[in-house]
């Protein structure tokens, strides 16, 4: 059998090795297709990766970097256009205007006045934040970047309205139309360019002025009020007390675990008019006892007076305290601390009733400078479990 199937075997072995391969290369390419690439294969269409609208979606927050990006270019164009008009003397962020003596120009119209950058209502971080459309809270340095370029822009807003005053025709005298909307620039097709439509959407009218331009960006991005009044009264504007129906002045004051309630009322308002005529001295009441009574050390005592020492007001004012809370020493900063609140706010109705002319130097200020007005935050540290106090860890022994 073995004998046999060497036999059969040997024609193929004494065969020609190239006439093998060229039957084999044959009969292989009447079967296999040619190879062509996935992307170049003519069977069917060539897909496309859809490309980024801008190389900022490559960084970590694209549409925040887009809609800052929107607002220098605006800024760039407005200052250019305005120093082209003569208003700037230089395209600098710090110029000043130049035609502040033209007789074109009024002194009303010509006067720079905004506001103060605290009352400026631009929106809080988290509400731009939600706005933008951007990942993650905004940085404290973001936020100030982009708040400085809307006011940047809001300081153009007089030397624009001359500007729109002195044109003629607004849709001739090359005034710029500015992004309105960047934050739907940023998040839309029109970044790369490839959407003229909705770019030319977001732009403003030919004939539209300068000023009603930038007015319309930074509405954009004003605090929005809801319903009644939600801001923040801060500084001086900021209420210390309260006045009641009978006159008396009331402040709250804290320490530590102690807070006080105070009520003051002049001397001279609370003494009856068969009384002699000295005037009255007043006295000091806490918790229903007498003011030596309850604070029986010397030092407790200086505090409480503290404030009435410093506006020279000693024996002035009745008043009228309730404490609780802790001990004796924080309860008398916590009374010193409402009743420098009670007499800031006593002068304050005072001198807005007319009754009291307006000093140069208040108590609110003498005080707020003594570090009477504002309450201390410190507040005794709490006992950790393995430790004896808050930070007082065991003896270590080592055997």
């Amino acid at each position: 059998m073995t004998a046999l199937t060497q036999c059969a075997r040997q024609p193929l072995r004494h065969a020609a090795p190239g006439a093998r391969l060229a039957s084999t290369a044959s009969s292989s390419s009447s079967h296999q297709q040619p190879f062509f690439p996935v992307q170049s294969s003519p069977s069917g269409p060539v897909r496309q990766n859809p490309k980024p609208p801008s190389h900022l979606w490559y960084t970590a927050r694209p549409t925040l970097n887009a809609t800052v990006s929107s607002l220098e270019r605006n800024l760039v164009q407005s200052r250019a256009y305005l120093f082209r008009q003569g208003l700037l003397r230089s395209i600098d962020p710090d110029a000043l205007t130049a035609n502040a003596n033209s007789p074109d120009v009024d002194a009303q119209a010509g006067r720079t006045v905004l506001a103060h950058p605290r009352e400026r209502k631009w929106r809080v971080p988290e509400d731009m934040k939600a706005y933008i459309g951007t990942d993650g809270p905004l940085k404290a340095r973001q936020y100030r970047r982009l708040t400085t370029l809307l006011s940047d822009l809001e300081g153009l807003l007089p030397h624009a309205r001359i500007a729109d005053r002195l044109a003629d025709n607004l849709a001739t005298s090359g005034t710029p139309r500015l992004v309105l909307d960047p934050v739907a620039l940023s998040s839309g097709r029109a970044l790369a360019g490839s959407d003229p439509e909705l770019v030319e959407s977001v732009k403003g009218d030919a004939g539209e002025g300068l000023y009603a331009q930038i007015e319309t960006l930074l509405e954009r991005f004003r605090k929005v009020e809801v319903g009644g009044n939600q801001e923040r009264v801060v500084g001086k504007a900021r209420r210390l007390g309260r006045v009641d129906e009978f006159g008396r002045v009331y402040a709250t004051g804290g320490r530590k675990e102690s807070n006080a309630k105070v009520w003051i009322i002049p001397a001279s308002a609370s003494a009856s008019a068969s009384s002699s005529s000295e005037p009255p001295i007043g006295r000091i009441i806490i918790n229903d006892r007498p003011f030596a009574t309850y604070f029986t050390q010397d030092p407790h005592r200086q505090t409480v007076v503290r404030p009435l020492a410093l506006t020279s007001t000693v024996g002035a004012f009745n008043i009228f305290a309730i404490v609780h809370g802790s001990g004796t020493a924080a309860q008398s900063e916590a009374v010193a601390n409402a009743v420098s609140k009670a007499l800031a706010e006593w002068e304050r109705v005072e001198y807005e009733a007319g009754r009291r002319v307006e000093p140069e130097t208040t108590y609110r200020e003498i005080l707020d400078r003594a570090g009477l007005i504002r309450r201390d935050p410190r507040m005794v540290e709490r006992k950790k479990p393995g430790h004896v106090k808050s930070r007082k860890m065991p003896t270590w022994v080592k055997r």
